[in-house]
């Protein structure tokens, strides 16, 4: 959707739908809905079918596809739905086109980012998995991912164990509630790393001493904002124009004149 308006247009017709479909007894059994992604259980392609030219005759702007089961999978947001009747096992779906193309190691960022990108793949990996064996398979491909945009493998291998030793301990006492401390955030350019740790290590000292957490938010610059100009050019070089001032004798007129010649430089 191109419009940031999109996404509640989209839900404002289908709440209206939603509600219409209700009031006449056309909802099916089971319908779960995220914007304008829509999942349902039916009894057989034809109820589908029916389903589908019921929601297409709601408004003439709207216009519905359906992609059914094949081969008992169904890809829906992100997840890939197996049927293994009687249950339904789900992983995580990765499209044709998806080239693994993610936040690169050599980025100019700081590394907490780089970082947090792993631990959130592994993350999702693991909510979209049913089962042990599919987040496995997962992961084996986050490690080929991340090999190649460069990420050493001792920072992929730490968060993946980390992440798998946090869930399957259970003997791991609950923490006590912390008292919640004012956060101060400093928005700082991002220079290179090793200014970044001393710039964390000055705050945390401040931080203790003022009992307040001041936490840094390190941004890098934009490409244009790198390449903008540091000094005003004239209209004139801008437009690639030069003026000649030359002094002309009228002789017709005894009289001095300002002729002014206009010439495009090569």
């Amino acid at each position: 959707m191109g419009s940031p308006l999109g996404p509640l247009l989209a839900n404002v017709f289908m709440c209206s739908i939603e509600e219409n479909l209700e009031q006449h007894g056309q909802f099916p059994r089971y319908y779960r809905r995220y914007v304008d992604d829509t999942l349902t259980v039916m009894p057989d392609r034809v109820t589908a079918g029916q389903f589908l030219d019921t929601l297409n005759s709601t408004h003439p702007s709207l216009q519905f596809t359906m992609e059914v089961e094949r081969e008992g999978s169904l890809p829906f947001l992100g997840t890939e739905l197996l049927n293994r009747a009687p249950k339904i096992e789900s992983k995580v779906y990765i499209k044709r086109t998806n080239t693994g193309l993610l936040l690169h190691f050599q980025s100019h960022v700081d590394i907490k980012y780089k970082r947090s990108l792993v631990n959130t793949m592994v993350d999702r990996a693991y909510r979209l998995s049913s089962n042990w064996s599919f987040f496995s398979e997962e992961c084996d491909r986050l490690r080929r991912v991340f090999h190649n945009l460069k990420y050493p493998k001792p920072l992929v291998e730490t968060t993946i164990k980390r992440f798998v030793e946090r869930r399957i301990s259970s003997a791991d006492p609950c923490p006590s509630p912390d008292v919640p401390s004012e956060i101060v955030r400093l928005v700082l350019p991002f220079k290179d790393q090793s200014s970044a740790n001393h710039v964390k290590q000055q705050l945390n000292s401040l931080s203790s001493k003022l009992s307040v957490t001041v936490q840094p938010v390190f941004v890098s610059p934009k490409l244009d904002q790198q390449l903008k100009q540091h000094e005003i050019k004239p209209l004139l070089l801008t437009n690639n124009v030069s003026f000649m001032n030359l002094n002309v004798t009228c002789v017709m007129q005894g009289m001095w004149a300002i002729l002014v010649v206009t010439y495009t430089s090569a």
